[in-house]
Formats: C-alpha cells, structure tokens, sequence
C-alpha cells in the first residue's frame, strides 16, 4: 500500500489516543472559548500546530484559531486567511454542481453517465450512482501508477481530468463490482462527475464553482487551485503541506502529487470562514432550495436496499425524524481536514490541517469534547516516533527492543497497526529497506488477523529481492481480505512476471 494510503488511514479513521493527566485545568463558569483557546495554547507550548480551526453554535462562531506553519520554505505562519487544500471535504461542492444542474433542468440523477460523456466505456452506470459511491468504478490513481507512461523521466508531471480520464479510456478497466452492488468510496466517480459538469454547462469546472456557487454566497478565499508545485504570487495565502522528518528533527515539504489537478474529488482550497459561510448556506437554504438539500441528505442505497449512509458528497449521521448532521473528512499529501455541519441546529466545526495528520487526532477528539463541556486531554507519545529516533541513533533492533518494553503502557503511549506501518513506508521512502522489512514483519507478529500488514511486508520483501515471499505475502492479504484489489494486483502481477 503507498504511503499516502497509509496516511490516510492513520488520520481520518484511527481512533485517538490521550493520557489520563487532564491539562485543561477547568475552572466553574469559564467560557467555552477560553476552554477552546487553553487547548490550542497547551498544544502550542508543546511544539504541536493545530492548524486552522472554527467552531460556531447556533450560528455564531465562538471560536476560531491558527497555529502552525502555512509554509516551511520560506517559514511563514499560518493565519485566518490560510486557504488549506481541502482534499475529499471538496465532494460536497461536487454534488452541489450536479444539483444546480438538476434545477437548472440539464440533467437527471438517474440518467446513464454515457448518455453526456460519450466515451465513457459503461453503459450501465447513472450519475445517482457516482454521487453515492456505488458504481463499481475502480481507482484511477491504481490506473495512473500502472499505466500512464512519463515521457520526460526528470519532469514532474501534473495531471487533471483530461489527461486521466484519456488513460483509463485506453485501459478500460473492469468494474470492481456491478453497479450498485455495494458502497465503495470512489473517487473516480467524483472526478467523472466534475467532468459531466464541464461537458454540460461548458465551463471549466473552476469557473463554473465560482460561478454558481462560491460567488454567490461571498465566499472569497475559494478556489479550485491550477496546482503549482512552487509557490504562486497569485495565491499568497496557498498553504503547503508538510511532514516531519523520520529523524524527527527536520521538516521535508509534503505537497506534490501527479495527480494533483484533479478535479471533482478534491483540489478545492479554502478557509475556515469561508467554510463557515458554506455551512450556514446549506443550513439557511440560501445555495439551493430545502427541496434539493433534503434529497441529497437522504442515505443511498445498495441494490439488496441497505442504507450506505452517504449522500451527495456527505456522510450522513442522523436517522429520519431526528435533527440533520452532515460531515466529510479529506485526507491528501501533508493536509488533513474536517467539516462538520449540524444542519438543524446550525452549529459546527472546521478543522484544517497541513502537518501530514500529525495531530489531527487529538485535535478532532478534543473539539468532540469540548464541545460536550467535557476537559481536553493532551496526546499521548507516539511509540512509532520513538522509534524512528532509535533507528537513526543506532538501528532498528533497538527500536524494536524499544517498542516491546512499551507497547502495554498505553497511558503513556499510542501503540497501533497503523503507526507502525506507517513508520515502514516512511523507512522505504528513505531506502532504509532492511529495516522497513523488520518492522512490517513486527506488524505481523503484533497483528496476524489483520490483511494489510502482509501486503506491506510484501512490499518490502519485493525490494529486498524475495519474489516468492513477496508473493506469499500478497497472496494472503487478498486471501483475508477481497477488497483489497492493489494486493490481488500485485499477486497476478508478480505471478506473470515469474512465469516469464
């Protein structure tokens, strides 16, 4: 599995981990902004950035902060006027687009995809199905890593739908499943949705989201950003993403993706006050009428009629009868994000982050407690950072002895699959090989259930030279788990490549 995949897991959907000691010091009738601002200050004191961060209840914001660095070359400090990369949190203003269309008459939920892009190679695939993650549509970031051909090895190449969409037209890949079969999270779709609104409405999807949507509601700071790799005089509040070093001392830029002019599933930028002008849109009606928003708050569904609890670009968390609650996380190279709308009652929150999902964690679990009156607690240490430190200081043996003697001291320490995997990829993206391999093989002893750690180990056992052992290992992560198609990919792949 790539780094980025890794990333993603460890912050958008790993549970949070805090020690006991509570730093919040909470004294009777303090304000919740001052609850909300002593957080951020103990996290700052800690050397820790918070990012961006608006709260709002009832309407009225009551809390908004900015800590941390926007840019790490030159170094420059994050402030209100940040715009963040909001990755997947920009699905939302996707399935906005393809409602505006609805209203304006142009297209139908329900009509074939092929029916407007004409090259489109499914004909049994609606755009009701791409808004809700049920088409079968398999990823374009696999396509592009197998497929696309660089013919200038030394350029870094960016590419945007066009380019995409031309490759896996050639390719035509099969469907990971048959329309509606099930609730795969699919950025194709999204991206083939911003396409449908470029063929529909003429207009580049840039220009016609400014147009129809983020114009009109004053939302200034938002744009689908033309990507750049270096800084643009053109964007000076563009924020870069970022990481901290495996020797956890210096900091490397976490920007640059090929494929990072994509449009539809991400590439929106923005800030938080501009997100809050959004939110209280879609809660007052003022984008689109109650009639469109309550259609696109309702849960799709499988064939079979179970309920995914997704809607237009929104994840869903509410029953019928009870009061509406809407929510998406983003997860990209160095950004990690969060928008929370509690429709009925207009309030939420915004958190946008550009530290690789460092802290994101906590950052999210302790704006939930906040906001319940319950006292922050500040992040436990990062067993996988310790380690990181002793593989530089000596070698990996010692992180690994490290790690046994504090892996049940989980007051102290956050211990978890994810973080140790992720150490493994960040080890090979520093050729440290050897020592990645050690520590995949550690996950596996620690987690011997889970399907991932043998496709990682896989991975690292490929570069060593090991091709049977890599195949073993690829094997049995799709043998445990079937949804892992990258690991059946690299099986077959493998295979064929030792049969030749």
């Amino acid at each position: 599995m790539t780094l980025f995949k890794q990333l993603v897991v460890v912050c958008l959907f790993s549970a949070c981990f805090f020690s006991c000691k509570d730093e919040s010091k909470k004294t009777v009738g303090e304000d919740s902004k001052s609850e909300y601002a002593n957080f951020v200050n103990a996290m700052k004191t800690e050397g820790l950035s918070t990012g961006n961060i608006l709260v709002y209840e009832k309407g009225e914001v009551i809390f908004k902060s900015s800590n941390g660095l926007r840019s790490i070359n030159p170094i420059d400090s994050l402030d209100l006027d940040s715009q963040f990369r909001l990755a997947s949190v920009s699905k939302q203003f996707t399935g906005m687009a393809i409602m505006k269309l609805k209203e304006a008459g142009k297209l139908e939920y329900d009509q074939k995809v092929n029916t407007i892009l004409t090259d489109f190679p499914y004909d049994n695939i609606t755009v009701r199905q791409l808004l809700y993650h049920i088409s079968g549509l398999t990823d374009y970031e696999r396509i592009i890593d197998q497929n696309f051909v660089k013919e200038d090895s030394t350029k870094q190449y960016i590419l945007g739908n066009d380019e995409i969409l031309k490759v896996f037209y050639r390719v035509d890949p099969e469907l990971d499943f048959q329309p509606g079969e099930k609730w795969e999270y699919s950025n194709t779709g999204y991206l083939v949705l911003a396409s449908i609104v470029e063929k529909i409405s003429g207009q580049h999807f840039r220009d016609f989201l400014k147009e129809q949507i983020t114009d009109p509601i004053g939302m200034a700071n938002t744009t689908l950003y033309n990507y750049q790799i270096d800084a643009d005089p053109k964007m000076p509040n563009r924020v870069f993403g970022y990481r901290k070093a495996l020797n956890q001392k210096d900091l490397i830029i976490n920007d640059y993706n090929i494929v990072n002019d994509v449009r539809g599933d991400g590439g929106i930028y923005s800030t938080v006050e501009d997100l809050y002008k959004w939110n209280m849109a879609l809660a007052n009606h003022t984008i689109i009428s109650k009639e469109y928003l309550d259609e696109a708050w309702e849960s799709g569904k499988t064939n079979d009629g179970e309920y995914t609890g997704y809607g237009f670009g929104w994840f869903l968390e509410y029953n019928p009868g009870e009061p509406r609650v809407i929510n998406h996380s983003g997860g990209w190279f160095g950004f990690v994000t969060f928008l929370h709308n509690e429709v009925d009652a207009k309030s939420g929150f915004i958190i946008l982050t550009n530290d690789s999902g460092e802290n994101f964690g906590p950052i999210y679990d302790n704006i939930e407690r906040l906001r319940a009156g319950e006292p922050y607690q500040m992040p436990k240490k990062s067993v996988t950072n310790e380690m990181a430190k002793k593989i530089y200081e000596k070698d990996v043996n010692e992180a690994i002895t490290f790690y046994n003697s504090v892996k049940t001291d989980t007051i102290s320490y956050r211990v978890g699959e994810n973080d140790i995997n992720q150490l493994g990829y960040l080890l090979i993206n520093e050729n440290k090989i050897d020592a990645a391999a050690q520590i995949f093989k550690l996950n596996i002893k620690e987690h011997p259930k889970s399907a991932n750690v043998y496709d990682s180990y896989g991975d690292a056992l490929l570069m060593q030279g090991d091709s049977i052992q890599a195949l073993a290992n690829f094997q049995m992560c799709y043998q445990m788990d079937e949804s892992l198609m990258y690991a059946k990919d690299k099986a077959e792949a493998l295979e064929k490549a030792l049969k030749n």
